[in-house]
């Protein structure tokens, strides 16, 4: 098994642990307390991570840093709006619109990348929207 496999599935772990909790959380305490406190982990997380690497920003340029705010921002609203949905919803639903995010960098790929889509690829994100549509009914 490749690196890229083992780590992906460990994240996928993760991630679905990292849902049920922050339904959990949310119903407990209310979406900005448990948004605010798993956010607060997974940056000190980070930092110890940083830290550990021996990691510097000395020699980053200044698009690395721009593509990287963007980043953070978005990703930052996505948590924000994924925990709002799981506050209000249920978590079957909130998971499996989610899911579908990787048909967007797909599409944006081949829209501003000029990326191809093949038969295969296209099938198979045509099978991910009629998934998520049978996961939500």
């Amino acid at each position: 098994m490749s690196k890229s496999i083992m780590y992906s599935l460990i994240a996928s772990g993760l991630w679905g642990i990292w849902g049920i909790c922050a339904k959990l959380a949310a119903d407990r305490m209310g979406h900005w307390p448990s948004l605010f406190i798993y956010s607060s982990v997974s940056f000190l997380l980070i930092l110890l991570g940083f830290s550990l690497a021996g990691s510097t920003l000395k020699h980053v340029s200044t698009s690395g840093i721009l593509l990287a705010v963007t980043a953070g921002l978005s990703g930052g609203l996505a948590v924000t709006s994924f925990q709002k949905a799981l506050s209000c919803g249920p978590l079957s639903s909130s998971i499996s619109i989610t899911a579908l995010y990787p048909l967007i960098p797909a599409l944006y790929g081949v829209l501003l990348l000029g990326e191809e889509i093949t038969i295969a690829r296209g099938t198979g994100m045509g099978l991910a929207i009629v998934a998520g549509v049978l996961l939500c009914v």
